[in-house]
């Protein structure tokens, strides 16, 4: 297999190029639907934003260190110990974390995926290398360093077997696997691998409470795995990263999830309906995803296309031309309700009609 390389640091320039979805801030009209962002699409458990309407003085008052209760409640929740947990502002804290604690360390990204795995490595001077996703079907070996994968993967939707995941991190213990499970509640496939994180030391997950609860400004995530690597990367956190309204809602929402076996099949029914209608207009590739997030190509440059459903139509898409290895034709499109997802079947049909 071929990889391509990059030496370093990137240069300083280039360190801005990366962006990502939910960007109405910057448009003035109405945005009617909001098919850019990858949350659970029916929004917040309603009590939890009553909540913390009723907790809102706390912020008078400093949080917890690090976020004690809550990760207490979370390792309970997986059956671990605290000490094999680092609760962050996000998953992207955790990603910056982790790159900070093995700086200059070699980091393998497999591609296309989030872009802040790249970005976090280039600020911590990692020598970084690519490759797609076809090297979990060849379970080939790793070199030393790290290997970043999401599962399942954003934008692209795809699932990676735990099965063959477990058969390469166990033939691998000089790699470290950074697997993020930002989205693994998004599936009906089991390939959480936090059964494991006692098990294997070249093993980490990352968990968000972003996207299955649908609180992403609040910035909530963690990390678990062995005690002595995750220890090691608890050393670089900054004291109250998360703020006391994020882990009450946190708190809150662990007791209470949103998404329930029906309420995921009936999701991902919707998403499949929508890649369907989608996939029958003429000039439009919809390639397949087992979440309720998918790719699609079309003859308009993303940005073009995204500007015109945004000004003539109040509908916000993800321009995809950004994720390494995708063109400047590819969006990413998340299923909302079977209203919202009409408006944008018709204006696609307006547009390539």
């Amino acid at each position: 297999m071929q990889f391509m390389k990059m030496q370093g640091l990137m240069q300083m320039s280039n360190l801005g190029q990366f962006t990502h979805g939910n960007d109405a801030y910057r448009y003035t009209n109405e945005i009617k639907a909001d098919f850019s962002t990858n949350t659970w699409y029916l929004g917040p458990h309603p009590k939890v934003i009553q909540l913390l309407q009723a907790e809102i003085d706390c912020v008078a008052n400093y949080p917890q260190l690090h976020g004690e209760s809550l990760t207490e409640q979370l390792a309970d929740n997986w059956h671990v110990s605290s000490d094999q947990i680092v609760l962050c502002n996000g998953t992207a804290e955790a990603i910056y974390l982790i790159a900070q604690a093995y700086q200059k360390a070699s980091s393998r990204i497999v591609t296309p995926t989030f872009s802040e795995y790249e970005h976090a490595c280039q600020i911590f001077e990692h020598h970084i290398s690519y490759c797609g996703a076809g090297f979990i079907a060849e379970s080939m070996n790793t070199p030393e360093g790290l290997m970043w994968l999401c599962n399942p993967n954003n934008p692209t939707g795809q699932v990676f077997g735990r099965d063959v995941l477990l058969s390469i991190i166990k033939q691998n213990p000089q790699t470290l696997f950074v697997i993020d499970e930002a989205y693994a509640d998004f599936c009906m496939e089991e390939v959480t691998l936090s059964a494991y994180i006692g098990k294997y030391k070249n093993l980490l997950i990352l968990k968000s409470m972003t996207k299955n609860y649908c609180l992403p400004g609040l910035r909530l995530g963690y990390v678990m795995g062995h005690q002595s690597v995750v220890q090691k990367i608890a050393l670089y956190r900054p004291p109250w990263s998360v703020n006391s309204l994020a882990l009450k809602a946190g708190e809150f929402s662990l007791k209470n999830p949103l998404i329930s076996e029906d309420s995921l099949l009936q999701y991902l029914s919707l998403s499949r309906e929508l890649m369907l209608e989608l996939n029958t207009i003429d000039q439009v590739e919809v390639q397949g995803s087992s979440t309720g997030f998918f790719l699609l190509k079309t003859p308009m440059k993303a940005a073009e296309l995204k500007h015109l459903l945004v000004e003539k139509y109040g509908l916000l898409i993800r321009d995809a031309s950004n994720f390494r290895t995708l063109s400047e034709y590819h969006i990413r499109v998340a299923s909302l309700t079977r209203a919202s997802n009409a408006l944008l079947v018709n204006a696609f049909n307006e547009i390539f009609a």
